[in-house]
């Protein structure tokens, strides 16, 4: 547990958290487009080098060419894959199972090729938990995207799982839906995209 000093009321307090983004102020109240509070968000783009190409990733007996762009995220010192599968997946749509299905479909598989790959030259590459995926809604656009620029390949209006449990229901994880910045949990045979991060 962080130590904790001072007293509170007399020393400045300091937040670690990102701004949701929201800079419109509804119906006069102090909400977040009045305060703004917390980090901005400071993304850099990787492209050059060993972020330029593809990698070939395959799992169960499908393969799909995912680019090494990366998104390094300099408040959370989260790296993230840029683009996600649009190839892989029971459909080939690169939405897959949570849960490894009867074919082989399923995140940690995914999760297991992409490391074997090498997607961008890491290794240790991993599925977001829900905490850190909710870090990229930006709740001022109209479907709490992530942000165009740094991420322009993801969908809007569809779900991406979180490597989370819901507590209340083991069968069940917890997913951002980018089309509402919501967040719910669906069975984990369902078929949803995949957010891909490193570091943490």
């Amino acid at each position: 547990m962080p130590e904790i000093t001072g007293e509170i009321g007399k020393e400045r307090i300091l937040g670690g958290l990102l701004k949701t983004g929201q800079i419109t102020q509804y119906g006069g109240y102090p909400d977040d487009g009045y305060y703004q509070k917390g980090l901005s968000r400071q993304y850099t783009v990787l492209t050059l080098g060993q972020y330029a190409g593809t990698t070939s990733i395959t799992v169960a007996e499908k393969t799909d060419l995912i680019s090494n762009n990366c998104v390094y995220d300099r408040r959370t010192k989260l790296m993230w894959s840029r683009y996600p599968s649009g190839g892989l997946g029971p459909a080939g749509d690169g939405k897959m199972p949570w849960t490894t299905d009867g074919n082989g479909h399923g995140i940690f598989a995914f999760i297991a090729a992409v490391n074997a790959a090498k997607l961008a030259g890491y290794d240790d590459w991993r599925i977001s938990n829900d905490v850190e995926i909710l870090n990229l809604r930006d709740m001022e656009q109209p479907k709490a995207s992530p942000d165009a620029i740094a991420f322009p390949g993801w969908p809007t209006s569809d779900y991406f799982w979180s490597s989370t449990t819901q507590p209340t229901g083991v069968g069940y994880a917890v997913l951002v839906h980018f089309s509402h910045g919501t967040m719910i949990s669906a069975i984990k045979t369902s078929n949803y995209f995949v957010p891909l991060v490193r570091g943490g």
